[in-house]
């Protein structure tokens, strides 16, 4: 029999999901197995940072990714899903100084292995942090192929790749201008800086002219501790302001070094005076410019960010913005300071040290893209490789073909340590996979290992590959290499598709000869009910565990995916999971009035079963239930083929809640509650017991525990199974009779418009409404019936429209409710008036408020949203209120 007592009101997911998550662990469910008899799906995790918890972004993507894996395994797939963590170089080298610091140690004070001692350890309590969390999200990964991105194998496969393009010749060394942090004193990629907006100066420098002291060009710049390496000021060419100064020299105040004045196109004549300073050393646009002119470089910055011996002595040391103020005092006091004005700029941040950047002149190791780039474009012009939602094939194109050289070197201690090595006593260069007993040259036993690491996305652009061993696999390694690769998809943030996904596609091509997935799917961003994106550095992050505890796991999951709209982003609250809190709820309590039933009748609770339904009943309600199943396992399935996953949500949604529960559920109690005729009832819950089967199954990638709970308490000798292993239900047309839909939802309508009407006029549920229309077709025929129980109502065809009704048009067709002795006219009427009348008053008031347009320029948006929401729904009132007075006659 059924195990009804473990339905107990409400749902607890509290209690449901840890013993759940143990119970799919203790079975390894969904260990990734090689079966030729059965089609690959394999997706590799975008492996989070173990630099501290998960953020929403990570809570998105994972759940997504979850929903495939569980997807395609009910599709008979064989899944393997690999979850792993990435080491992060610059980001968790950052977390582990500052934590030292904070303990009064010195990074460089106790050395390299010893600082890597205590990355290891920060890596081992994060990293395990970070696993329990996706656990706890209920994602399906084969998790004893955990991957971590500096495990030996891994770290060989870096090693194997880096060789075979040094080898190459994609691998060279170039002494150009980097993004630098100060404060972590290495280079950083362009992912790791945020530009963001500040309120700024300009300052008006003269220049003296060589020849004539009496004379000057004004500079307007926003960076006038550069000043000492300036290697020109520019104009444009046909400025006629200053032609005549072109090819003569001024003279740099304070340092007084003499430098030549050029014309170059990219000085914008509009900008401060029309003349820039060029300093090559330190901003990448005067680094072109230098570089057209032949002017060279002079660096006047350490990598802390303080002036170097290129400054004069009085500046050496001193912090860029100590001497900034320092040095505008003395260009003031010499009269060359002609003025300064306010001005917005953009300013580049690091990520990692939170100070503004510099563009640092540095010798670093780079990679050769262009080879690169031709193969990723090649994948997506070829459709090997297909970007979801398509509008970012723009971006794709745009930047593969304005590519630039990857600067993969990073000065850092955690990470991977690029293998090349120098012969301390000829100097010859060697890279290779392991250290070098000798060199090669001279055979000299002392070689040193170049001290830097890779960027870490030189080591995550082999993730497809390095979780496989793929320098050096095993025979098990190697089969599960030619099974589970390529990937199916990757699933991921727009912001790293040059950083990461391009970097996979070029490393998969050139290693493999094989796009390394079929499709990326990139996520909407999440932002906060303020519009900002969410972060861990704003604090506007929700805390996984303080929502699961508050809501409940699938009512997270839903909540979220249920938000995603193609192209636009999803504003988050923690409130929106109380709809996924409700949905989950209202599955419990059907799977509930299922069992009480079975038990009644004796009725062991039939499963989903395709060939159960393959003969639709006569019963006009079966026949219905039926096929507005299979409508919603068409529509479920496009969805997921879409990649519209809020197609597939709402519709199970809206089938769950709307069809089966709130409309098949009321239409089948007077069969189940009548004692006359057993063999019906038992007929129907037996359709009703395997249609919600297949419901459960549709639903459980979405909503994985609480459809498991469902499923393995509705019939106790499942224990041991899971319902993630069942078949889906396939959509198929032979199911859907589309004349039985429309003949039940023409009955919804009218049923939804009398209960509409009663509402409206507060009509008791328990009194029987006379509904009439003068049609005498009786269109609904053997509908009628239904409707009049679930409107609780009486119908009357052909006869003449009551002197006092409300009319209702459904089908075509006006039909009217009588109200004469329900409802008080006027009584009503005094009603309605006053309830309009404070509606006009709202409805005057907030077109006040947005009619202002100082209001909606400074309010923040979700207060003008509000107000806008507001105003829609109170004249959508008003309507319906007018609407009812038009019913009693009156006049307005």
């Amino acid at each position: 029999m059924t195990n009804l007592e473990a339905f107990e009101k409400p749902f607890h997911p509290d209690a449901v999901e840890p013993k759940l998550r143990a119970y799919w662990e203790e079975k390894k469910f969904y260990k990734g197995v090689r079966d030729p008899q059965k089609q690959p799906y394999t997706i590799v995790i975008p492996p989070p940072n173990v630099t501290g918890d998960l953020h929403f972004g990570h809570m998105l993507n994972n759940t997504l990714q979850d929903i495939l894996i569980r997807w395609n395994r009910s599709l008979g797939k064989a899944v393997c899903w690999i979850p792993g963590t990435d080491h992060a170089s610059i980001a968790t080298e950052a977390k582990v100084t500052k934590m030292l610091s904070e303990k009064g140690v010195d990074k460089k004070a106790i050395g390299r292995q010893e600082f890597l001692k205590h990355a290891w350890e920060w890596k081992k309590e994060y990293g395990g942090r970070i696993v329990n969390a996706l656990k706890t999200l209920g994602i399906s990964c084969d998790w004893d192929r955990e991957v971590f991105t500096m495990d030996e194998e891994y770290s060989n496969s870096v090693k194997k790749a880096f060789v075979q393009l040094y080898k190459d010749g994609y691998v060279y060394k170039g002494h150009r201008l980097v993004n630098w942090c100060p404060v972590s004193q290495s280079v950083i990629s362009d992912e790791e800086v945020n530009n963001e907006e500040r309120n700024g100066s300009l300052w008006h420098i003269r220049y003296v002219l060589e020849d004539n002291p009496n004379e000057s060009l004004v500079v307007a710049t926003t960076r006038p501790e550069t000043l000492f390496g300036d290697l020109a000021i520019a104009v444009h060419p046909t400025d006629e302001r200053y032609q005549k100064y072109i090819g003569k020299k001024v003279i740099v105040p304070v340092c007084n070094r003499a430098i030549p004045v050029i014309a170059d196109t990219y000085v914008e004549k509009e900008f401060g005076t029309g003349v820039l300073k060029i300093t090559p050393a330190h901003d990448m646009n005067d680094f072109e410019v230098g570089a057209r002119h032949n002017l060279g470089l002079l660096n006047v910055m350490n990598p802390d960010a303080s002036l170097n011996a290129n400054a004069p002595e009085a500046y050496q040391g001193l912090d860029r913005f100590v001497a900034r103020k320092k040095l505008v005092a003395e260009i003031d006091a010499l009269k060359l300071l002609d003025k300064v004005t306010p001005h917005k700029l953009v300013i580049g941040i690091s990520e990692r040290g939170n100070v503004p950047i510099e563009y640092y002149l540095s010798e670093q190791w780079y990679i050769k893209m262009q080879h690169f780039a031709d193969l990723a474009l090649q994948a997506t012009r070829t459709q090997k490789l297909n970007l979801h939602p398509p509008y970012n094939f723009k971006i794709w194109e745009h930047w593969l073909t304005n590519i630039k050289d990857w600067c993969v070197s990073r000065q850092l201690w955690w990470g991977h340590q690029i293998p090349i090595y120098t012969c301390n006593s000829c100097g010859t260069v060697h890279c290779e996979e392991h250290v070098p007993a000798s060199c090669s040259k001279c055979g000299h036993s002392e070689l040193e290992q170049d001290p830097n690491v890779l960027d870490t996305w030189a080591s995550a652009w082999l993730w497809p590959l390095g979780v496989h061993n793929w320098a050096n696999p095993t025979e098990e390694q190697k089969k599960d290499l030619d099974y589970f690769y390529p990937t199916a998809c990757i699933i991921t943030g727009a912001d790293i598709i040059f950083f990461w996904i391009a970097r996979m596609v070029m490393a998969g091509e050139y290693f493999t000869g094989k796009t390394p997935f079929k499709d990326v799917f990139f996520t909407p961003i999440v932002r906060d009910n303020l519009g900002r994106k969410m972060s861990k550095s704003l604090g506007n992050s929700p805390d996984l565990y303080e929502i699961i505890g508050q809501y409940g796991t699938d009512a997270l999951r839903f909540s979220l995916i249920n938000q995603i709209v193609p192209g636009q982003d999803i504003h988050w609250a923690n409130q929106s999971c109380e709809i996924g809190r409700t949905f989950a709820n209202k599955i419990w309590n059907a799977s509930r009035f299922l069992l009480m039933n079975c038990d009644k009748y004796g009725v062991v609770p039939s499963a989903y079963d395709f060939d159960s339904l393959k003969s639709k009943p006569n019963d006009l309600i079966e026949g219905w239930i039926v096929s507005e199943f299979f409508d919603v396992v068409r529509k479920a399935h496009q969805g997921i083929a879409n990649w519209d996953f809020a197609q597939y949500s709402s519709s199970v949604y809206e089938f769950a809640w709307m069809i089966y529960c709130d409309w098949f559920v009321e239409l089948i109690k007077p069969r189940l509650n009548a004692e006359h005729d057993k063999e019906l009832a038992i007929g129907t819950l037996q359709t009703a017991c395997r249609v919600f089967d297949g419901l459960l199954r549709l639903l459980h990638p979405l909503m994985p525990y609480i459809t498991e709970e469902v499923w393995q308490a509705i019939e106790p000798a499942r224990n041991g199974q899971t319902i993630g292993f069942k078949p889906l239900p396939e959509p198929t047309s032979t199911f859907e009779d589309e004349s039985v839909i429309r003949e039940m939802r023409d009955v919804q309508s009218m049923v939804s418009a009398i209960r509409t009407v009663r509402g409206q006029f507060s009509i008791h549920p328990g009194i029987e409404l006379k509904v009439s229309t003068r049609d005498k077709t009786q269109r609904f025929g053997k509908m009628v019936p239904m409707m009049e129980s679930l409107a609780r109502a009486q119908f009357s065809f052909g006869g003449e429209k009551p002197p006092f009704a409300a009319p209702i048009m459904v089908t075509g067709l006006p039909f009217y409710v009588d109200l004469e002795g329900l409802v008080d006219p006027e009584a009503e009427r005094i009603r309605l008036n006053k309830k309009i009348e404070k509606l006009n008053q709202s409805i005057a008031s907030t077109e006040k408020r947005l009619g202002n347009e100082e209001f909606v320029k400074s309010a923040p948006a979700h207060v003008v949203e509000g107000a806008q929401s507001q105003l829609a729904a109170n004249r959508n009132e008003r309507s319906v209120l007018l609407e009812n007075l038009a019913m009693l006659g009156a006049k307005v």
